[in-house]
């Protein structure tokens, strides 16, 4: 996949912050000098730091500037990564990808999952009740309960696939997570759930199956009204 201006615009950023130009705290230049710099146009420099604000590596201040957030290099997005919030077509990929991983991890999930296991996914369901009632956002339930059956597989290699791209899931999980598909989405958790439980392996597929293709499908609904 050839890069955008705003992935070079990216690159560029993470660089100049993994090379220890600017630690946490720092301003970075304005916009204008950033367009300067790469003879690039505003839309791209704005649309790059957008990204990078969403993955927590830089801090908007109104009023102030840009400054940087994290710098640990090791916990650096990947400009690729960054560029699936910019590209419908990369954002499709991935929730197609999470389906092949997440249907699979389920129904092992469902042959060999503890005690503990179950304890914590149900503390995702409980989260997600009482996200209900008080009218608060359900992302961290969302991500409790998914994790959990991924750790519930026990695969280690499964488990850092999973967690590689989880920064990514959670930024589409946001966009989608509107107050409809809480209930929604807790039903779907509450089948799964279940399944899993009661050892049915097939069960299990087929509805981690159901969940993300309505995912997917709400999805693609939101980016095409957007456009």
């Amino acid at each position: 996949m050839s890069k955008t201006v705003t992935q070079l615009v990216t690159d560029y950023i993470l660089d100049e912050i993994k090379k220890g130009n600017y630690t946490v705290g720092d301003k970075l230049p304005s916009e204008r000098e950033i367009m300067e710099t790469l003879s690039v146009g505003r839309s791209s420099v704005r649309e790059a730091m957008r990204s990078l604000s969403d993955m927590n590596v830089l801090e908007k201040r109104m009023g102030i500037g840009v400054f940087v957030k994290q710098t640990e290099v090791n916990h650096l997005v990947d400009s690729y990564v960054v560029s699936a919030l910019l590209d419908s077509k990369v954002s499709k990929e991935l929730l197609e990808f999470r389906l092949m991983l997440e249907v699979e991890v389920c129904g092992k999930a469902a042959e060999v999952a503890t005690e503990e296991d179950l304890h914590r996914m149900e503390l995702g369901l409980q989260m997600h009740r009482e996200a209900i009632r008080f009218n608060r956002p359900t992302l961290e339930a969302d991500l409790t309960f998914h994790g959990a059956i991924v750790a519930a597989a026990k695969n280690y290699v499964l488990s850092k696939v999973y967690e590689s791209i989880a920064d990514l899931l959670k930024t589409i999980r946001e966009e989608l997570l509107s107050k409809e598909d809480k209930y929604k989405s807790y039903s779907y958790h509450e089948k799964i759930f279940e399944a899993i439980r009661t050892r049915d392996v097939e069960a299990a597929r087929a509805t981690m199956r159901a969940h993300l293709l309505d995912v997917a499908e709400d999805y693609g609904k939101m980016r095409k009204e957007e456009s």
